[in-house]
């Protein structure tokens, strides 16, 4: 798991990074037909507006997600 900026492990930050990863793959596969398989084609605003809503979902998280910084245990 990745660390935030202050050295705490960061879900929001390992996720961003793995969505990341994934769209710019499928952006390096788009419009590949390998035999049988067919990765399909990724424009150019499919993938602004991918990065777009990725980037949007971490500001968000990251700013609002958990005020306090602590961990909800109540429902244990």
């Amino acid at each position: 798991m990745l660390q935030d900026s202050k050295g705490e492990k960061s879900l929001t930050a390992t996720l961003y990074i793995l969505g990341f990863i994934v769209i710019n793959l499928k952006s390096l596969l788009s419009g590949v037909i390998y035999k049988s398989l067919n990765f399909g084609v990724f424009t150019g605003f499919e993938y602004a507006a991918a990065i777009g809503a990725l980037g949007s979902v971490y500001v968000l998280r990251r700013n609002f997600g958990n005020p306090s910084g602590k961990i909800d245990e109540s429902n244990k």
